[in-house]
């Protein structure tokens, strides 16, 4: 069931008010909200339920007998090895067997080999992260184990944020279901804005620049070098729009369901560097690798710079190879690690730090690495969008030899739809979420709103395309 769906629009309104006319009734309403979003989840294929109940009972064991174990390591071991191994052989079984086929032939042995028909469950690269985390935390005596089985089960489940995050913690989210709840028309009100603002962003932008980026990328040797350069930048912006976008609708629901999940972006598209735009991005999986990996990694040797670098490079092919079983996916991470060097390198160098700072608070030289900034984030995400790395190569190599600058027109018709989005967001950059227009006039808001909502009704495209992060 998709989000930018009509069966969608009609699930959440019975859920809605079925979920705060029982209220009064705790229990009923926890195991009514727990059947909703295991009949959201289901709604793909049922089988799918067994994998994420599988975790949900795994780790909440794993979190019962941890305090009360001699041998806690084994434990969470177990944890760690079952909600990995189920990524692993879902997600990245055909490709290890694919890779090591291809070494063999390498080295001049004949392979032969067979790959498995998997279908690749939506949402497991999030909720597995999401229960593990548990784990791991009750296992470093972060938070106490939760003893209400239907508490862990909606904490895995809710069906807001279940297929593409944000990736919530334990520690600030299971309270959430324990505490009373209440209708606030303030936060409905924040949670309207938000879903009519995911479904703008997705709806109309994501979707409409998505045709001219599959045509683009479906035909790279047909097109100019500017017409490439401009394809790569309308990718991060679809991106962009389509992942937030799903976010601010995550949001917005749970909001009107009495919840709170964490901002995933802030405004990522206005960084100066990559380093900045990555502490932006996604903020739920980079702090989790943050937190769970890289910590642990870069402490082994936590004075080396060499190590720490290492390290870092390290974090970001994971974080590449995370998003899907594709030597894309792990290229682009190390180009966007390389990022990350001159700002590791500045630690033990105070002239590289003081040069580092005037340029990135110089007013001028600022906006002028922010456009850089985001040209080079164009020309990673290729990578990122590519189907397999010569793909890539020859995409970037036509870009960079400048052999024509004609852009067609369909191109420059979605560039003002593109710009006026951003000039929008560059006056929503300090707000606490990416609508928040309640300091609008009241007219102007309602300007707003309509104007909005009839860019949806009328350029908006209804569960034709899924959104983008749902393939990983």
């Amino acid at each position: 069931m998709r989000f930018n769906s009509i069966e969608f629009l009609v699930f959440f309104t019975v859920v809605f008010f079925a979920l705060w006319a029982l209220i009064k009734y705790k229990r009923i309403n926890k195991i009514a909200l727990l059947f909703c979003s295991y009949l959201f989840y289901g709604w793909w294929d049922y089988r799918f339920l067994f994998l994420m109940f599988t975790s949900s009972i795994v780790d909440y064991t794993v979190g019962y007998y941890i305090p009360k174990s001699q041998n806690k390591k084994l434990l969470v071991g177990i944890s760690i090895f079952v909600n990995l191994g189920l990524l692993m052989f879902f997600k990245y079984f055909n490709f290890f067997i694919e890779s090591t086929a291809d070494l063999v032939q390498l080295v001049g042995f004949q392979a032969n080999y067979s790959t498995l028909n998997i279908i690749l469950p939506v949402g497991i690269s999030f909720y597995t992260f999401q229960t593990l985390s548990y784990s791991l935390d009750v296992y470093k005596g972060k938070i106490k184990p939760e003893h209400d089985f239907i508490n862990f089960l909606n904490y895995v489940s809710f069906f807001p944020q279940l297929v593409a995050g944000p990736i919530e913690r334990a520690a600030t989210f299971l309270p959430q279901f324990k505490k009373e709840r209440s209708f606030n028309y303030e936060n409905a009100v924040e949670g309207m804005r938000l879903l009519l603002y995911g479904f703008f962003k997705k709806m109309v932008i994501a979707d409409n620049v998505s045709l001219r980026v599959d045509a683009i990328f479906a035909n790279p040797e047909a097109l100019s070098s500017v017409e490439l350069l401009v394809g790569s930048m309308l990718f991060f912006i679809q991106l962009y729009t389509d992942f937030s976008g799903y976010t601010d609708i995550a949001r917005g629901c749970a909001k009107l369901l009495g919840f709170d999940l964490m901002r995933n972006f802030k405004v990522p598209q206005f960084s100066t560097s990559i380093p900045e735009m990555w502490s932006k991005w996604h903020i739920s999986l980079t702090t989790w690798f943050r937190d769970y990996f890289f910590l642990w990694l870069a402490g082994i040797y936590r004075k080396s710079t060499i190590w720490r670098i290492i390290s870092t490079i390290t974090l970001f092919v994971v974080i590449g190879f995370w998003h899907g079983a594709n030597y894309t996916f792990i290229v682009f991470g190390l180009l966007n690690g390389l990022f990350f060097i001159p700002r590791i390198a500045s630690r033990d160098s105070k002239n590289l730090r003081d040069y580092l700072k005037f340029i990135n608070t110089h007013k001028v030289i600022n906006k002028f690495l922010m456009v850089l900034n985001f040209i080079i984030c164009g020309l990673l995400v290729i990578f990122f969008r590519s189907p397999n790395i010569t793909h890539a190569t020859e995409y970037v190599t036509r870009i960079f030899s400048f052999h024509s600058f004609e852009i067609q027109q369909f191109t420059l018709e979605i560039l003002p739809l593109c710009a006026g989005f951003f000039v929008f967001e560059w006056f929503m950059k300090e707000k606490s979420h990416p609508f928040d227009i309640s300091n609008f006039h009241p007219t102007l808001r309602k300007i707003t709103y309509v104007s909005m909502i009839l860019g949806i009704l009328l350029f908006g495209y209804f569960g034709e395309d899924p959104f983008y992060y749902f393939q990983f």
